[in-house]
């Protein structure tokens, strides 16, 4: 499975002969997107892949009419993806899945259907909002007046992350929902808040929207073209569809498909051999958190070991920073600023050689340079 991991590897490297903004692109479109939860982490995820890579490369195309969207769609996470693929990934993905849940929470805060939803708080506030980006706070502000307006309650205690204090918030806002029903864009940011943008004026509008089903069988013929072989079983797991929808989608791709068991009871799915030249990737790559890489297969066995998964893994859904040497996890690390500026803590999930600290030392040096920030690393036993 290694040797898979390569492969798959060298054609996410596809683009390290071009630097720019065609480079992003083609990275978030290799690796069905990047996992962007994170905006500023996310940046990592296009340094370790590109050559010469600068935030502005991305920032360049991640912009209205640009190369690149971010939004939510598989694993119900926020991804940066090509925007030519936005209604594939969006009307593909799990949203249809969560749309129970939105109903469910709805109707326990005193809130109508989704019809209700759509024509008296979203479209009204895409209608508000024309032709320019918002902040959350806005978007909160515009709900809480709509639902006053309807005699609904607007306000109530929310538990935010992990902090056992509630606070008063509105009782709805729907960013969420308009994102998985296609409506509604992450636009950046403006200082601290994150900001939002109606699909419409954000992305080429379509003369119609895709049959979601249809747009399904796209998403995983994407994700297999790109991370094949892969099993049932590791489809499901990156992109959180039910079990019918995936068995739904390799059936309408039957035709296309090679099936393999690897010396295993298990069905690989691929799409043939790719006759598209690739590059080696390099002998050592430095990866954020939540990379794409960790989350496009639930057998991590492909580059790391069994017995480390909780090590990168962690609680809470944590998904630790990590170091491949030849395409295989051998060490985690975290970061922590000071004045002189960052200490790396590199954790090694192995034994490391003499030249294999070396090969990361350089590496971090190149990580230093792009962060424009002096970086001491220090191993721990």
């Amino acid at each position: 499975m290694r040797v898979l991991n390569r492969r798959l590897l060298a054609s996410q490297y596809l683009s390290r002969k071009a630097s720019g903004p065609r480079a992003v692109v083609k990275v978030a479109e290799a690796c069905c997107g990047i996992n962007s939860q994170d905006l500023l982490e996310s940046n990592s995820s296009f340094w370790a892949r590109i050559d010469g890579f600068r935030d502005s490369d991305l920032t360049s195309e991640l912009r209205p009419k640009g190369g690149l969207v971010r939004t939510w769609t598989v694993r119900s996470t926020m991804h940066t993806i090509p925007s030519k693929d936005y209604w594939i990934y969006v009307l593909g993905g799990p949203g249809r899945r969560f749309q129970p849940w939105f109903d469910r929470t709805a109707k326990k805060r005193g809130i109508p259907d989704r019809d209700f939803r759509v024509r008296f708080l979203y479209q009204p506030f895409l209608d508000h909002i024309k032709g320019r980006a918002v902040t959350s706070t806005k978007v909160k502000q515009f709900m809480i007046e709509r639902l006053t307006r309807h005699g609904l309650r607007s306000r109530m205690k929310l538990q935010r992350g992990w902090s056992s204090t509630p606070i008063q918030g509105p009782s709805w806002t729907g960013m969420s929902e308009m994102s998985h029903l296609g409506l509604l864009v992450n636009a950046g940011r403006k200082g601290s808040e994150s900001l939002w943008m109606g699909s419409s004026d954000y992305l080429a509008a379509p003369r119609s929207l895709p049959d979601p089903e249809a747009c399904t069988v796209e998403l995983l013929r994407k994700h297999i073209e790109h991370y094949g072989p892969v099993t049932r079983e590791d489809i499901a797991y990156w992109s959180f569809l039910r079990k019918d929808q995936v068995d739904a989608a390799l059936e309408g791709l039957k035709k296309d498909l090679t099936k393999e068991k690897f010396h295993s009871s298990e069905e690989y799915f691929s799409l043939g051999e790719d006759s598209g030249e690739q590059l080696e990737p390099p002998r050592v790559v430095i990866l954020p958190e939540f990379d794409s890489l960790m989350m496009g297969y639930k057998d991590k066995s492909r580059f790391l070991s069994q017995d480390r998964v909780k090590n990168v893994f962690g609680s809470f859904a944590a998904v630790n920073r990590t170091i491949l040497l030849n395409g295989f996890v051998a060490a985690t690390w975290k970061r922590k600023k000071n004045r002189a500026g960052m200490i790396v803590n590199v954790t090694p999930l192995r034994s490391l050689k003499a030249r294999e600290r070396r090969s990361i030392e350089e590496e971090f040096a190149n990580y230093a340079e792009y962060q424009a920030a002096k970086i001491s690393v220090e191993f721990r036993k």
